[in-house]
């Protein structure tokens, strides 16, 4: 007899359909979010693909003379100039400044697509996929160690700095090869290890398969598995770059595949990256302060930057100053131009730097060709200005 029942008996009894319709609602709608956000992330993908294969494009010639050069001295970093990036489009170069992630992992694509192009027997004898390499004027991209805050975080950066420790280098997991357990039937399955420093956010990189689909018990197979190098070295700012009484700022670099072990502690550097935080993934319980790294795209010595080779220019000027009969007059004249006078004292130390003639003489008698000198002088004449200048000038 119903009539018997409470009145809220119905109500109660219909509450959890309704509560499970609810609950499924928001739900379907995330899922649904979730599938658009993936598709629009694919289409701009594949956009700015199609952005960079025509940018190569438009001055073809130009970039397969780029890929010829660098592949034929073993380098596989191409360098791209912001100026270049925003002549083909405006304030593009503050994009990859801004949102790097989402444009070098398209453009790399791009870059390997056009290579294959122009010349496929090359892009076959790659030992290492190609990387982009960018360069020009950062702005305020442009910093030292003490410039890097949580404003940057995301952004490419330009950091200078002395390396003052560096780790080893040791092989990193890229992909793991696996075969079935006590049998040789041939079957291999692979494991993509791809992590934060590869600029993609997989939640499976480290993640080990113990059986297949099949139900067989894997094995990990170390010599078909890849690697690459990886290392982490310390930037700190130099000593002339940190203000007066306080202590100099630190950053950790990461360096992998050929720009390990491209530095060690003591050289001054300026490093290309990402500057990205690397939360941890354990535990239900955080501070909300996380560990924050730069992970390198170019590292390049400053020696290096300012002691640039030779061109074909600098050679004939240096033949054309050599013919000239008052060639040793006019290197003495320009010998330490912020003193004034001091001719000889400045001759004499421009034929140090040359040296002499080394002689072996018949009785066995070794002259070296080396000459020293002595400055004596009145305190504040410039000596110690002038012995710097040859230390910094000598070869």
């Amino acid at each position: 007899n119903t009539s018997a029942k409470p009145p809220g008996h119905f109500l109660l009894s219909r509450t959890p359909p309704l509560v499970g319709i609810m609950d499924a609602a928001p739900a379907m709608g995330m899922k649904a979010a979730g599938s658009d956000a993936t598709i629009a992330e694919r289409d701009q993908y594949e956009k700015n693909v199609r952005m960079f294969h025509e940018f190569l494009n438009s001055n073809r010639s130009k970039w397969e003379k780029t890929l010829d050069t660098e592949l034929a001295n073993h380098r596989y970093r191409i360098p791209v100039e912001l100026k270049d990036l925003r002549q083909a489009e405006e304030g593009l170069e503050r994009k990859i400044l801004q949102q790097p992630v989402k444009y070098l992992l398209a453009w790399e694509e791009a870059l390997m697509t056009f290579l294959k192009d122009v010349n496929d027997k090359a892009c076959r004898q790659l030992k290492q996929p190609l990387k982009l390499d960018i360069q020009g004027s950062f702005g305020r991209n442009h910093v030292t160690p003490r410039g890097m805050n949580c404003t940057q975080l995301h952004q490419l950066m330009k950091v200078e700095g002395i390396v003052t420790k560096s780790g080893l280098t040791a092989p990193k997991l890229l992909q793991s090869m696996h075969v079935r357990k006590n049998q040789e039937d041939g079957h291999v399955e692979q494991r993509d290890h791809r992590d934060a420093t590869s600029f993609v956010q997989s939640s499976a990189a480290g993640a080990m398969p113990s059986h297949d689909s099949e139900g067989n018990e894997l094995a990990l197979e170390i010599g078909l598995s890849v690697y690459k190098d990886y290392q982490t070295f310390l930037i700190q700012e130099a000593p002339e770059n940190s203000p007066p009484g306080q202590i100099p700022r630190s950053i950790d670099v990461i360096c992998e595949g050929d720009l390990a072990d491209k530095a060690k502690p003591g050289d001054r550097v300026q490093v290309t990256g990402v500057y990205k935080p690397f939360p941890a993934t354990k535990g239900d319980f955080t501070t909300g302060i996380w560990p924050a790294r730069l992970i390198a795209t170019s590292v390049s010595l400053l020696k290096d930057m300012t002691e640039a080779p030779f061109v074909s220019d600098d050679v004939k000027n240096i033949k054309n100053i050599a013919a000239r009969e008052d060639a040793f007059e006019l290197l003495a004249r320009s010998f330490a131009p912020s003193i004034c006078g001091h001719e000889k004292v400045k001759a004499g130390l421009l034929l140090q730097m040359i040296g002499g003639t080394e002689k072996n003489l018949p009785n066995g008698t070794h002259l070296r060709g080396d000459i020293n000198v002595l400055l004596v002088g009145d305190p504040s004449c410039g000596k110690s200005q002038m012995l710097r200048f040859v230390m910094n000038i000598a070869p």
